[in-house]
């Protein structure tokens, strides 16, 4: 089984795919992201393997500011993203984090299609879907995905069932 978290911003979805990643006692593999903000300007967002969170750096950017709003570098998440996500499939004693899936991958069609065969092989996968993007269907309506929702009120007792449906195949 496949867990994918979703729910409003800032309510512990990174926070509780980190605990229940660490209590699987799984090495992790796939991807996470984070932004970087400069002292004086605005955030780019970066695509890490989970082992290496400080690799901040051009080869692993995937969105920077332009104009005002975040520019989506599609390529890189076609290329980067599914070097990560290959990577990540030669390891069947791992755990895949996906964390997160947002609105920049929308025109990604090479990393749409990788995660896809994530989730279609054997190797369990841990995600968080940023809310209400439509090219997230497929991955809401695979037959091997549960999807739950965090509040701030249930973030705690979610590490628990989220280790369960792992369990489960």
């Amino acid at each position: 089984m496949h867990v994918f978290l979703t729910g409003d911003r800032q309510v512990g979805k990174s926070w509780a795919v980190s605990r229940a990643a660490e209590a699987t006692g799984k090495p992790c593999v796939g991807f996470l992201t984070r932004f970087l903000t400069p002292e004086h300007g605005a955030s780019a967002l970066y695509m890490v393997p989970p082992d290496r969170p400080d690799l901040l750096d051009r080869e692993h950017m995937v969105a920077e500011p332009l104009n005002g709003k975040m520019h989506a570098l599609t390529e890189q998440f076609d290329t980067l993203g599914v070097r990560l996500l290959r990577e990540a499939q030669k390891h069947p004693e791992a755990l895949i984090l996906m964390d997160e899936c947002g609105h920049l991958e929308k025109n990604a069609g090479a990393f749409q299609r990788e995660i896809a065969r994530c989730l279609n092989g054997d190797i369990p996968v841990l995600g968080v879907l940023r809310r209400d993007q439509p090219w997230h269907d497929f991955i809401r309506n695979h037959p091997r995905v549960r999807v739950l929702t965090v509040t701030v009120e249930n973030r705690d007792e979610l590490v628990n069932e989220i280790m369960a449906l792992l369990r489960e195949e």
